[in-house]
């Protein structure tokens, strides 16, 4: 399978709001030889066309491609759509991707009415160089430098320090490109120095792998960083979640599993809570890659240094051995799911927040791509022909990026007045806002003796030409 190394820049951290303003990708075979790559870039999504000045700051993105730039944001999720498409079956690596970045891509390509789950389907599997550089990290601690943070003396796996401590080009820190050649570097380094853990890496890249991979009479150890300190458990499999299949549940095998098997419901739910190394039953989300290593590399930890392989076998097999316990269980993960989504906020949600609500049918996916494939002037008639709400007003946001003339004159003006009371608001909103962009820019001045103050200011002065613009869209 190839490999695709991957990094976005965004104009702030929130996925359902913020836009990717800049993407990076290379195509390498399994040798890491490099078979191709882009580098695009746009501008962000004008429903929230408000960027964090702290980013900009920081990503070093122009104003004057955030004003300019040929590629609407539409445009800019489309090509890397099209491109990521055009590689063939893929497994997508980044560095803290299945944290960050993945909920980028696939929110882009939600609200540009496109399939959001490019990374886990047709065949792509998806991994995270984080993830990755922490089992090894954990295991091999003498592999590479494990660099520390300056402010708290703890290791720190920030991709900058870690790139610099061990040599790995990176010329430009939070430049997307830059960014994906220093995950290929790590990517090697750990391929190269800890080959098992890497070929661990790749057994556990899609949920179906993790299925098979964990339900087996078979012990595994988890070993990964937490707040700088390191955490190891040795696991055995019990059930997944009836209602959440992407969650699995295993035990933790320094404990006997005798003291839970005759423990009732309300006994049993209390085993849920405490702190993470003091609990016997733990959550692997099936879907996010989890790292499952070699039994082996338990005994050289401090919490298993001492205990003896054949218990450890024992308590395994008890444990898979006890259908009537795994029923129980079962049955009491189902019952928790249920108060959960009882608990649950019930209000309305912006159709952003609804991504994960369920799938289009298959008519309104047909739909979709005829929207696509239409020219302009077809394509608010099959928009209305769209039964998913959701569906439906991103396919009209396209338009409103794309080519707003083709909306009815009406439903322009309104969509470009409910935008100009959306970012001027005062309140606190999810989405960043003219007034909380320009406190942000005040306390960046006052606060920090090291900005480029000139870039700054153009950031400042972009702020305020938003504003203006959008109060005329008030009163128009």
């Amino acid at each position: 399978m190839k490999y695709v190394f991957y990094d976005f820049e965004t104009s702030g951290l929130s996925s359902a709001y913020d836009s990717i303003i800049q993407a990076a990708a290379i195509l390498t075979d399994e040798d890491f030889k490099i078979v191709d790559q882009f580098d695009l870039r746009g501008r962000m999504k004008k429903e929230y066309p408000v960027p964090h000045p702290r980013a900009l700051m920081v990503n070093g993105v122009t104003i004057e491609q955030l004003k300019d730039h040929e590629n609407t944001n539409f445009g800019l999720i489309a090509d890397i759509q099209k491109k990521f498409l055009s590689w063939g079956e893929l497994l997508f690596i980044g560095y803290n991707s299945i944290g960050f970045d993945e909920h980028f891509l696939r929110q882009g390509l939600y609200q540009s009415a496109l399939p959001p789950y490019l990374t886990n389907t047709n065949g792509n599997k998806r991994g995270d160089a984080l993830k990755l550089i922490h089992s090894a990290a954990a295991v091999y601690p003498n592999a590479f430098v494990r660099p520390l943070n300056d402010d708290t003396g703890k290791i720190s796996f920030q991709l900058e320090k870690f790139a610099s401590a061990n040599d790995i080009s990176h010329t430009k820190a939070h430049d997307a490109l830059s960014d994906v050649e220093a995950t290929m570097g790590v990517c090697k380094l750990i391929k190269e120095r800890c080959p098992d853990v890497w070929a661990s890496s790749l057994q556990t890249a899609s949920k179906q792998d993790v299925f098979s991979y964990m339900d087996q009479e078979k012990v595994f150890c988890v070993s990964r960083f937490w707040q700088g300190k390191e955490i190891t458990h040795g696991l055995a499999y019990i059930t997944k979640n009836p209602s959440y299949e992407n969650q699995v549940y295993c035990f933790d095998l320094r404990f006997d599993p005798d003291m839970v098997f005759d423990l009732d419901r309300n006994e049993l739910k209390k085993l849920f809570k405490g702190k993470l190394k003091e609990r016997c039953f733990h959550i692997v989300k099936a879907n996010e890659q989890p790292i499952l290593l070699d039994e082996r590399f338990l005994y050289q930890t401090d919490e298993y240094k001492d205990e003896k392989p054949e218990v450890i076998q024992e308590r395994m097999k008890k444990l898979r051995a006890n259908k009537n316990f795994t029923e129980k269980f079962t049955n009491l993960i189902l019952d928790m799911s249920e108060d959960k989504t009882l608990s649950q906020d019930q209000s309305e949600k912006p159709v952003e927040e609804l991504i994960y609500n369920g799938f289009p049918d298959n008519k309104d996916n047909y739909l979709m791509g005829d929207f696509h494939a239409a020219e302009w002037d077809k394509k608010y008639d099959i928009a209305e022909k769209i039964s998913d709400v959701r569906i439906k007003e991103f396919a009209k946001r396209v338009m409103y990026n794309e080519n707003p003339d083709f909306l009815p004159k009406n439903e322009l003006k309104q969509r470009d007045k409910t935008i100009a009371e959306n970012i001027l608001s005062m309140d606190k909103c999810p989405w960043n806002t003219i007034p909380e962009a320009m406190k942000e820019i005040d306390d960046l001045r006052e606060n920090s003796d090291e900005l480029d103050l000139n870039r700054l200011q153009e950031i400042d002065e972009y702020v305020q030409e938003l504003e203006e613009y959008h109060k005329g869209k008030l009163n128009d």
